[in-house]
Protein backbone atom coordinates (compact mmCIF):
# COMPACT_ATOMS: atom_id res chain seq x y z
CA UNK A 1 0.00 0.00 0.00
CA UNK A 2 1.28 3.48 -0.82
CA UNK A 3 3.03 5.06 2.34
CA UNK A 4 2.62 9.02 3.55
CA UNK A 5 6.03 10.35 2.43
CA UNK A 6 5.08 8.65 -0.96
CA UNK A 7 1.74 10.57 -1.24
CA UNK A 8 3.28 13.85 -0.25
CA UNK A 9 6.12 13.72 -2.40
CA UNK A 10 3.65 12.85 -5.36
CA UNK A 11 1.22 16.19 -4.31
CA UNK A 12 4.37 18.17 -4.39
CA UNK A 13 5.85 17.39 -7.84
CA UNK A 14 2.05 17.70 -9.00
CA UNK A 15 1.81 20.89 -7.53
CA UNK A 16 5.37 22.01 -8.66
CA UNK A 17 4.00 20.64 -12.62
CA UNK A 18 0.79 23.06 -12.45
CA UNK A 19 2.77 25.99 -11.96
CA UNK A 20 3.17 26.54 -15.80
CA UNK A 21 -0.38 24.59 -16.68
CA UNK A 22 -3.39 27.54 -17.35
CA UNK A 23 -6.24 25.82 -17.30
CA UNK A 24 -9.49 27.50 -18.78
CA UNK A 25 -12.90 27.37 -17.26
CA UNK A 26 -14.47 25.03 -19.33
CA UNK A 27 -11.89 22.13 -18.88
CA UNK A 28 -12.00 23.00 -15.09
CA UNK A 29 -15.56 22.30 -14.98
CA UNK A 30 -15.48 19.24 -17.38
CA UNK A 31 -12.47 17.70 -16.08
CA UNK A 32 -14.12 17.95 -12.67
CA UNK A 33 -17.30 15.86 -13.52
CA UNK A 34 -14.52 13.23 -14.57
CA UNK A 35 -12.83 13.31 -11.38
CA UNK A 36 -15.97 12.43 -9.70
CA UNK A 37 -17.20 10.52 -11.72
CA UNK A 38 -13.85 7.97 -12.32
CA UNK A 39 -13.91 8.13 -8.09
CA UNK A 40 -17.58 6.42 -8.13
CA UNK A 41 -16.67 4.50 -11.63
CA UNK A 42 -12.91 3.30 -10.00
CA UNK A 43 -14.97 1.65 -6.86
CA UNK A 44 -16.29 -0.23 -9.48
CA UNK A 45 -14.08 -0.65 -12.34
CA UNK A 46 -11.54 -3.49 -11.39
CA UNK A 47 -13.94 -5.28 -10.15
CA UNK A 48 -17.15 -4.66 -12.60
CA UNK A 49 -15.96 -8.00 -14.59
CA UNK A 50 -14.85 -9.90 -11.88
CA UNK A 51 -18.53 -9.67 -10.02
CA UNK A 52 -20.00 -10.33 -13.63
CA UNK A 53 -17.77 -13.58 -13.75
CA UNK A 54 -19.31 -14.55 -10.76
CA UNK A 55 -23.02 -13.43 -11.30
CA UNK A 56 -23.05 -15.02 -15.08
CA UNK A 57 -21.01 -18.07 -14.41
CA UNK A 58 -18.51 -18.48 -16.83
CA UNK A 59 -16.28 -16.26 -18.92
CA UNK A 60 -18.30 -16.52 -22.66
CA UNK A 61 -21.41 -14.69 -21.39
CA UNK A 62 -19.06 -12.23 -19.85
CA UNK A 63 -17.58 -11.57 -23.05
CA UNK A 64 -21.40 -11.75 -24.78
CA UNK A 65 -22.30 -9.58 -22.29
CA UNK A 66 -19.54 -6.70 -23.44
CA UNK A 67 -19.99 -7.55 -26.95
CA UNK A 68 -23.72 -6.76 -27.30
CA UNK A 69 -22.67 -3.54 -25.26
CA UNK A 70 -19.71 -2.26 -27.61
CA UNK A 71 -21.22 -3.20 -31.27
CA UNK A 72 -24.60 -1.20 -29.96
CA UNK A 73 -22.48 1.65 -29.14
CA UNK A 74 -20.79 1.66 -32.05
CA UNK A 75 -24.32 1.90 -33.93
CA UNK A 76 -26.14 4.57 -31.30
CA UNK A 77 -23.18 6.80 -31.31
CA UNK A 78 -24.12 7.82 -34.19
CA UNK A 79 -27.92 8.92 -33.10
CA UNK A 80 -26.35 10.67 -29.80
CA UNK A 81 -24.65 13.04 -31.85
CA UNK A 82 -27.37 14.05 -33.68
CA UNK A 83 -29.21 14.30 -30.11
CA UNK A 84 -26.36 16.49 -29.34
CA UNK A 85 -26.71 18.86 -32.06
CA UNK A 86 -30.00 19.19 -30.86
CA UNK A 87 -29.48 20.04 -27.34
CA UNK A 88 -25.99 21.29 -27.36
CA UNK A 89 -22.93 19.49 -25.58
CA UNK A 90 -23.26 20.65 -22.34
CA UNK A 91 -27.02 19.03 -22.14
CA UNK A 92 -26.57 16.38 -23.94
CA UNK A 93 -23.52 15.59 -20.88
CA UNK A 94 -26.18 16.23 -18.09
CA UNK A 95 -28.89 14.25 -19.46
CA UNK A 96 -26.08 11.58 -19.38
CA UNK A 97 -25.80 11.02 -15.75
CA UNK A 98 -29.36 9.78 -14.82
CA UNK A 99 -28.80 7.00 -17.17
CA UNK A 100 -25.39 5.82 -15.50
CA UNK A 101 -27.32 5.95 -11.87
CA UNK A 102 -29.47 3.78 -13.48
CA UNK A 103 -27.09 1.54 -14.23
CA UNK A 104 -25.71 1.13 -11.01
CA UNK A 105 -29.13 0.63 -9.49
CA UNK A 106 -29.14 -2.44 -11.80
CA UNK A 107 -26.21 -3.86 -10.41
CA UNK A 108 -26.95 -3.24 -7.14
CA UNK A 109 -30.05 -5.50 -7.77
CA UNK A 110 -28.50 -8.15 -9.67
CA UNK A 111 -25.32 -8.14 -6.33
CA UNK A 112 -29.08 -8.89 -3.84
CA UNK A 113 -29.66 -11.79 -6.33
CA UNK A 114 -32.58 -10.73 -8.15
CA UNK A 115 -33.22 -12.08 -12.16
CA UNK A 116 -30.05 -11.60 -13.93
CA UNK A 117 -31.81 -11.81 -17.43
CA UNK A 118 -34.33 -8.45 -17.36
CA UNK A 119 -31.68 -6.45 -15.27
CA UNK A 120 -28.56 -7.23 -17.05
CA UNK A 121 -31.20 -6.27 -20.47
CA UNK A 122 -31.40 -2.85 -18.50
CA UNK A 123 -28.32 -2.32 -17.66
CA UNK A 124 -27.01 -2.88 -21.10
CA UNK A 125 -29.80 -0.09 -22.85
CA UNK A 126 -28.89 2.07 -19.44
CA UNK A 127 -25.27 1.94 -20.29
CA UNK A 128 -25.62 2.36 -24.06
CA UNK A 129 -27.97 6.00 -23.57
CA UNK A 130 -25.08 7.46 -21.13
CA UNK A 131 -22.38 6.42 -23.35
CA UNK A 132 -24.49 7.57 -26.55
CA UNK A 133 -25.29 11.16 -24.66
CA UNK A 134 -21.52 11.79 -22.86
CA UNK A 135 -18.65 10.51 -24.62
CA UNK A 136 -19.16 12.50 -27.90
CA UNK A 137 -19.81 15.94 -25.80
CA UNK A 138 -16.83 15.71 -23.83
CA UNK A 139 -14.18 14.95 -26.36
CA UNK A 140 -15.54 17.56 -28.94
CA UNK A 141 -15.64 20.11 -25.72
CA UNK A 142 -12.17 18.92 -24.67
CA UNK A 143 -10.67 19.46 -28.22
CA UNK A 144 -12.61 22.66 -28.12
CA UNK A 145 -10.92 23.76 -25.07
CA UNK A 146 -7.44 22.81 -25.13
CA UNK A 147 -5.00 24.39 -27.50
CA UNK A 148 -2.20 22.46 -28.98
CA UNK A 149 0.67 24.45 -28.01
CA UNK A 150 0.42 23.26 -24.31
CA UNK A 151 -2.60 19.81 -24.94
CA UNK A 152 -0.27 17.32 -23.61
CA UNK A 153 0.82 19.00 -20.77
CA UNK A 154 -2.28 19.68 -19.69
CA UNK A 155 -3.65 16.18 -20.28
CA UNK A 156 -1.21 14.90 -18.15
CA UNK A 157 -1.57 17.05 -15.47
CA UNK A 158 -4.91 16.72 -15.63
CA UNK A 159 -4.64 12.85 -15.75
CA UNK A 160 -2.14 12.78 -12.66
CA UNK A 161 -5.24 14.41 -10.51
CA UNK A 162 -7.14 11.32 -11.82
CA UNK A 163 -4.41 8.93 -10.68
CA UNK A 164 -3.12 10.75 -7.44
CA UNK A 165 -7.63 10.14 -6.75
CA UNK A 166 -6.96 6.58 -8.05
CA UNK A 167 -4.20 5.37 -5.34
CA UNK A 168 -6.34 4.62 -2.93
CA UNK A 169 -9.42 3.43 -4.77
CA UNK A 170 -8.83 -0.37 -5.52
CA UNK A 171 -7.51 -1.05 -1.93
CA UNK A 172 -10.61 0.61 -0.43
CA UNK A 173 -13.30 -1.08 -2.79
CA UNK A 174 -11.91 -4.19 -1.85
CA UNK A 175 -12.32 -3.84 1.41
CA UNK A 176 -15.86 -3.12 0.86
CA UNK A 177 -16.35 -5.94 -0.86
CA UNK A 178 -14.91 -8.04 1.80
CA UNK A 179 -16.46 -5.90 4.86
CA UNK A 180 -20.05 -5.46 3.45
CA UNK A 181 -20.42 -6.63 -0.19
CA UNK A 182 -21.23 -5.74 -3.62
CA UNK A 183 -24.38 -4.00 -2.84
CA UNK A 184 -22.84 -1.51 -1.13
CA UNK A 185 -20.22 -0.83 -3.04
CA UNK A 186 -22.50 0.03 -5.93
CA UNK A 187 -24.60 2.25 -3.34
CA UNK A 188 -21.81 4.33 -2.55
CA UNK A 189 -20.62 4.69 -6.21
CA UNK A 190 -24.12 6.04 -7.13
CA UNK A 191 -23.98 8.71 -4.58
CA UNK A 192 -20.81 9.83 -6.00
CA UNK A 193 -21.81 9.49 -9.77
CA UNK A 194 -25.00 11.69 -8.89
CA UNK A 195 -22.64 14.20 -7.52
CA UNK A 196 -20.65 14.60 -10.47
CA UNK A 197 -23.60 16.17 -12.16
CA UNK A 198 -22.69 19.58 -10.56
CA UNK A 199 -19.58 20.67 -12.17
CA UNK A 200 -21.59 19.95 -15.51
CA UNK A 201 -23.94 22.77 -15.04
CA UNK A 202 -20.59 25.42 -14.74
CA UNK A 203 -19.46 24.07 -18.15
CA UNK A 204 -19.96 26.67 -20.87
CA UNK A 205 -22.62 25.79 -23.40
CA UNK A 206 -21.60 24.94 -26.85
CA UNK A 207 -23.12 23.81 -29.88
CA UNK A 208 -21.63 21.63 -33.15
CA UNK A 209 -23.98 20.86 -35.80
CA UNK A 210 -23.20 17.14 -36.76
CA UNK A 211 -23.21 16.92 -40.71
CA UNK A 212 -22.69 13.46 -41.61
CA UNK A 213 -25.80 11.08 -42.68
CA UNK A 214 -26.16 7.48 -40.83
CA UNK A 215 -24.41 6.56 -44.55
CA UNK A 216 -21.79 9.18 -44.86
CA UNK A 217 -20.62 8.38 -40.90
CA UNK A 218 -19.60 4.52 -42.22
CA UNK A 219 -18.69 6.11 -46.06
CA UNK A 220 -16.20 8.31 -44.49
CA UNK A 221 -15.12 5.38 -41.45
CA UNK A 222 -14.10 3.00 -44.13
CA UNK A 223 -12.74 5.49 -46.79
CA UNK A 224 -8.94 6.22 -47.31
CA UNK A 225 -8.65 9.51 -45.97
CA UNK A 226 -8.91 8.59 -42.31
CA UNK A 227 -7.93 4.87 -42.94
CA UNK A 228 -4.75 5.60 -40.55
CA UNK A 229 -6.63 7.04 -37.67
CA UNK A 230 -9.04 4.15 -37.63
CA UNK A 231 -7.15 1.51 -37.99
CA UNK A 232 -5.01 2.81 -34.99
CA UNK A 233 -7.85 3.26 -32.78
CA UNK A 234 -9.89 0.08 -33.97
CA UNK A 235 -6.11 -1.25 -32.90
CA UNK A 236 -6.56 -0.12 -29.42
CA UNK A 237 -9.92 -1.33 -28.70
CA UNK A 238 -8.60 -4.76 -29.15
CA UNK A 239 -5.97 -4.29 -26.70
CA UNK A 240 -8.28 -1.87 -24.10
CA UNK A 241 -10.91 -4.37 -23.89
CA UNK A 242 -8.63 -7.27 -23.30
CA UNK A 243 -7.06 -5.16 -20.47
CA UNK A 244 -10.53 -4.28 -19.23
CA UNK A 245 -12.14 -7.92 -19.17
CA UNK A 246 -9.82 -10.49 -19.46
CA UNK A 247 -6.74 -8.97 -17.15
CA UNK A 248 -8.98 -8.64 -14.17
CA UNK A 249 -10.13 -12.02 -13.69
CA UNK A 250 -6.72 -13.13 -14.23
CA UNK A 251 -5.36 -11.60 -11.44
CA UNK A 252 -8.35 -12.45 -9.54
CA UNK A 253 -7.32 -16.23 -10.45
CA UNK A 254 -3.56 -15.98 -9.49
CA UNK A 255 -4.24 -14.22 -6.46
CA UNK A 256 -7.17 -17.12 -5.00
CA UNK A 257 -9.98 -14.68 -5.16
CA UNK A 258 -8.89 -12.15 -2.78
CA UNK A 259 -10.40 -8.82 -3.34
CA UNK A 260 -8.35 -6.76 -0.98
CA UNK A 261 -5.02 -8.49 -2.63
CA UNK A 262 -5.97 -7.45 -6.03
CA UNK A 263 -7.31 -4.12 -4.45
CA UNK A 264 -4.18 -3.36 -2.81
CA UNK A 265 -1.43 -4.59 -5.90
CA UNK A 266 -3.43 -2.07 -8.04
CA UNK A 267 -3.18 0.79 -5.77
CA UNK A 268 0.04 0.60 -5.63
CA UNK A 269 0.59 0.26 -9.04
CA UNK A 270 -0.76 3.32 -9.62
CA UNK A 271 0.67 5.55 -7.36
CA UNK A 272 4.33 5.03 -9.15
CA UNK A 273 2.48 5.87 -12.36
CA UNK A 274 1.68 9.66 -11.48
CA UNK A 275 5.08 10.82 -11.84
CA UNK A 276 6.20 9.52 -14.92
CA UNK A 277 2.78 11.12 -16.36
CA UNK A 278 3.76 14.61 -15.19
CA UNK A 279 7.01 14.15 -17.02
CA UNK A 280 5.65 12.51 -20.32
CA UNK A 281 3.16 16.11 -20.26
CA UNK A 282 6.18 17.94 -20.76
CA UNK A 283 8.05 15.80 -23.28
CA UNK A 284 4.98 15.56 -25.44
CA UNK A 285 4.89 18.90 -26.12
CA UNK A 286 8.59 19.80 -26.91
CA UNK A 287 9.33 16.12 -28.96
CA UNK A 288 7.39 14.62 -31.98
CA UNK A 289 4.67 13.24 -30.31
CA UNK A 290 4.73 10.46 -32.80
CA UNK A 291 8.06 9.25 -31.99
CA UNK A 292 6.96 9.31 -28.54
CA UNK A 293 4.02 7.05 -29.78
CA UNK A 294 6.55 4.75 -31.67
CA UNK A 295 8.88 3.95 -28.56
CA UNK A 296 5.94 4.31 -26.39
CA UNK A 297 3.99 1.38 -28.33
CA UNK A 298 6.87 -1.11 -28.86
CA UNK A 299 7.92 -1.31 -25.17
CA UNK A 300 4.29 -1.32 -24.39
CA UNK A 301 3.40 -4.28 -26.81
CA UNK A 302 6.14 -5.80 -24.53
CA UNK A 303 4.18 -5.77 -21.29
CA UNK A 304 1.73 -7.35 -22.73
CA UNK A 305 4.66 -10.16 -23.31
CA UNK A 306 5.28 -10.16 -19.62
CA UNK A 307 2.09 -10.54 -18.30
CA UNK A 308 1.67 -13.61 -20.09
CA UNK A 309 3.95 -15.48 -17.49
CA UNK A 310 3.14 -13.83 -13.68
CA UNK A 311 2.24 -16.14 -11.44
CA UNK A 312 2.35 -14.46 -8.15
CA UNK A 313 1.65 -11.12 -6.28
CA UNK A 314 4.79 -10.02 -6.83
CA UNK A 315 5.04 -10.88 -10.44
CA UNK A 316 1.58 -9.05 -10.78
CA UNK A 317 2.84 -5.95 -9.81
CA UNK A 318 6.06 -5.90 -11.63
CA UNK A 319 4.53 -6.68 -14.43
CA UNK A 320 1.63 -4.00 -14.32
CA UNK A 321 3.81 -1.33 -12.87
CA UNK A 322 5.97 -1.57 -16.02
CA UNK A 323 2.87 -1.65 -18.30
CA UNK A 324 1.59 1.21 -16.54
CA UNK A 325 4.48 2.96 -16.92
CA UNK A 326 4.71 2.35 -21.22
CA UNK A 327 1.02 3.09 -21.07
CA UNK A 328 1.59 7.17 -20.69
CA UNK A 329 4.52 6.60 -22.79
CA UNK A 330 2.01 5.56 -25.84
CA UNK A 331 -1.19 7.02 -24.84
CA UNK A 332 -0.34 10.55 -23.60
CA UNK A 333 1.22 11.62 -27.20
CA UNK A 334 -1.79 9.64 -28.80
CA UNK A 335 -4.40 11.21 -26.63
CA UNK A 336 -2.72 14.63 -27.88
CA UNK A 337 -2.47 13.40 -31.55
CA UNK A 338 -6.36 12.39 -31.30
CA UNK A 339 -7.74 15.92 -29.82
CA UNK A 340 -5.20 17.51 -32.55
CA UNK A 341 -6.67 16.25 -35.50
CA UNK A 342 -10.31 16.56 -33.89
CA UNK A 343 -9.46 20.30 -32.69
CA UNK A 344 -7.76 21.35 -36.48
CA UNK A 345 -10.83 19.52 -38.51
CA UNK A 346 -12.50 22.73 -37.42
CA UNK A 347 -16.46 22.43 -38.01
CA UNK A 348 -15.85 18.84 -38.46
CA UNK A 349 -14.60 18.15 -34.91
CA UNK A 350 -17.46 16.38 -33.82
CA UNK A 351 -17.78 14.04 -37.31
CA UNK A 352 -14.00 13.11 -36.00
CA UNK A 353 -15.01 12.27 -32.92
CA UNK A 354 -17.45 9.96 -33.92
CA UNK A 355 -15.59 8.15 -36.03
CA UNK A 356 -12.71 7.73 -33.66
CA UNK A 357 -15.68 6.29 -31.36
CA UNK A 358 -16.92 4.00 -33.58
CA UNK A 359 -13.67 2.42 -34.47
CA UNK A 360 -12.21 2.10 -30.91
CA UNK A 361 -15.26 0.32 -30.13
CA UNK A 362 -15.37 -2.32 -32.72
CA UNK A 363 -12.00 -2.72 -32.18
CA UNK A 364 -13.31 -3.59 -28.67
CA UNK A 365 -16.25 -6.10 -30.35
CA UNK A 366 -13.84 -7.52 -32.64
CA UNK A 367 -11.45 -7.98 -29.92
CA UNK A 368 -14.33 -9.85 -27.86
CA UNK A 369 -15.04 -12.18 -30.91
CA UNK A 370 -11.34 -13.19 -31.04
CA UNK A 371 -11.09 -13.75 -27.55
CA UNK A 372 -14.06 -16.08 -27.42
CA UNK A 373 -11.72 -18.35 -29.50
CA UNK A 374 -8.40 -17.50 -28.52
CA UNK A 375 -8.92 -17.87 -24.76
CA UNK A 376 -11.51 -20.72 -25.02
CA UNK A 377 -9.29 -23.03 -26.98
CA UNK A 378 -5.51 -21.97 -25.63
CA UNK A 379 -6.23 -19.94 -22.21
CA UNK A 380 -6.24 -16.71 -21.05
CA UNK A 381 -2.61 -16.00 -21.42
CA UNK A 382 -2.63 -16.50 -24.92
CA UNK A 383 -4.98 -13.06 -25.20
CA UNK A 384 -1.99 -11.02 -24.28
CA UNK A 385 -0.51 -11.84 -27.47
CA UNK A 386 -3.35 -11.01 -29.55
CA UNK A 387 -3.12 -7.50 -27.18
CA UNK A 388 0.71 -6.80 -28.04
CA UNK A 389 0.28 -7.66 -31.45
CA UNK A 390 -2.42 -4.96 -31.80
CA UNK A 391 -0.63 -2.34 -29.97
CA UNK A 392 1.79 -2.54 -32.37
CA UNK A 393 -0.96 -0.95 -35.13
CA UNK A 394 -1.71 2.18 -32.59
CA UNK A 395 1.53 3.48 -34.17
CA UNK A 396 -0.90 4.02 -37.48
CA UNK A 397 -2.21 7.13 -36.22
Amino acid sequence: MPNKKENVFSFALLKSFAKGVKLSPGITALYSNIVIDQIGSGLIGLFMPIFLWQKFGNLNRVLLYYLVVWVGYSVLVFFGAKLMSVVGLKMSMILSVPFKLLNYGCLYYLSLGYAVLPFTILMIVAMEARMMLFWVPYHTDFAKFTHKANRGRVMAFLSSISSLVAIVIPIIAGWIIISHGFNVLFLISSVLIGVSIVPLFLVRPTFEKFTFSFKETWVNLFGRRHRRMVLSRFADGIQTIIGAVVWPIFIFQVLNGDFLKVGAISSAIVLITVVLKLVMGSYTDKFSKRKLLHWGSAFYAIGWIFKMFVSTGFEIFIASSYHNLTSVVMRTPMDALLYEKASDSGHYVDEMTVLREIAVNLGKAIGILIIFAVVGALGFQWAFILAAVASLFINLL
